[in-house]
Parts: structure tokens; sequence; C-alpha cells
């Protein structure tokens, strides 16, 4: 789903020009709580602070929210790309240049509430098949500690239907993601802890490297006004 720079612009209350090319292309996916719609706009604990360290940091921007392997492969290829929420992981790590902390974030593996799954080790989950999102940091997690059943679909969206319809037995996601789950009533139990990770801006090695530290400069006077802590508190 893309969306035109005029209108985001309106949603994140941010004035672009259209007759110059924005300082910053910024990409997400809808991963609730993290970057989500909500009427016209783009919310979520991820795209406020993003869109506030674009205003502190005096940059215009567009923004694009697609699914997560698109929105990360722009950040991949294209200079003055910038993906978020991403996992800061150490396969990622020299791929993009990094504007962090958004939050720190525990990755769990989640059942169906009621399911016979009984696993509460990663070496007792290996037995089990365990869904994710294609080109999530999910993915790269799992393969990395050597689960031997990954079942990767394209989104979120058909993992959690395959989650309740019986055909993979758990899925990998982040705890905040898993928080947005039960607050809307979806069955499902957490079973595993796989990880802690740090979520942040991932930002193509070419992007104009005075741009970044602006980026990095504004979060950095969030976190020390209170104003990330605040924006975390409200979707918690």
């Amino acid at each position: 789903m893309k969306f035109a720079a005029g209108l985001i612009a309106l949603a994140a209350a941010a004035v672009l020009t259209p007759a110059h090319a924005a300082d910053i292309n910024l990409t997400t996916e809808e991963y609730k709580p993290f970057n989500y719609m909500e009427g016209d706009k783009i919310v979520g604990f991820g795209a406020e602070q993003v869109f506030e360290i674009m205003n502190r940091a005096g940059l215009t921007y567009d923004v694009e929210m697609a699914q997560w392997s698109r929105a990360i492969g722009l950040a991949e290829k294209e200079a003055d790309y910038c993906v978020f929420t991403a996992s800061h992981t150490e396969a990622r790590d020299p791929l993009f240049v990094w504007v962090e902390p958004l939050n720190v974030d525990r990755t769990l593996l989640i059942k169906k509430a009621g399911s016979d799954v009984n696993a509460t080790t990663i070496d007792e989950a290996m037995a089990y098949s365990v869904g994710t999102q294609s080109q999530d940091y999910t993915e790269a997690l799992l393969k990395d500690k050597g689960f031997p059943k990954i079942d990767a679909a394209k989104d979120m969206e058909t993992t959690l239907k395959k989650l309740a319809a019986g055909r993979i037995d758990m899925v990998a996601v982040s705890e905040a993601f898993f928080n947005s789950l039960k607050k809307d009533g979806v069955a499902v139990e957490e079973a595993v802890v796989l990880s802690e990770t740090v979520l942040s801006m991932a930002c193509n090695p070419g992007t104009n490297a005075d741009n970044v530290k602006k980026m990095q400069d504004a979060l950095q006077s969030m976190i020390d006004d209170g104003t990330q802590a605040k924006i975390l508190a409200k979707y918690q």
C-alpha cells in the first residue's frame, strides 16, 4: 500500500515541498503497536518517534507503508532511505547506519491459547514448526538458532491465520506485538523467550551523514527530555 507524499505529510503533521526531493525517504510496515494506520494517519510508538525525530532534525521526508520485504529492501538498496521500526541484529549491522534506540524489546515464541504445544525452552521449541514473515528479523533469528521447521509467510496476518488454523505450532514475534495481540483479544499465549533486541531506524549507508547525525541528535534530545518515555507509555 503506497501513500502519496502530500497525504502522508498531512498525516504526519509535516510540511513537504512537492517541487523538491525529500531529505529522507522513510519506509515502514503495518505492525501494531510499532507502526499502523489509524484512520488516515500512521501511528504507533515507532512511527510517532520517527516523525518527531524528523521534525526536530528539520528534515523533510516522504513515507511509504508496504510489506516488510519491500520496506527493508528499499533501505538496503537506495541512498537516503531509512526503514523503521527495525531490529538491530548482528546480521543486519553492517548493512545499515543506525538511529537508535527507539526501544528495547524481547522476541517471543507464542502459541495458540489452549494448544497442546509443550515448550518452555528454545531446545524444546526446536521440535515444533514456527511461523514468521519473510525477511523479518525473526526469520533470521530462527535460522541462526537452528530451528529446523520455519514457515515464512508474506506477512504477519497470514502467519497468525496459520497459527489459528493449527497449520503451524508457534509464531516468533516481538513482545510489544504480542501485547498488542492480547489487548485486541487474540487467543495467544507466551511460550518461550528467544532474545532481546534494540529497535531502531535503519538507514542506507549512502544516506547523507549530516542528516543521520541530525536524526540521532534529535532522538537523543527526545530521550533526554522525556519525550520518548511519554510516547512509549502511550502504547503500553
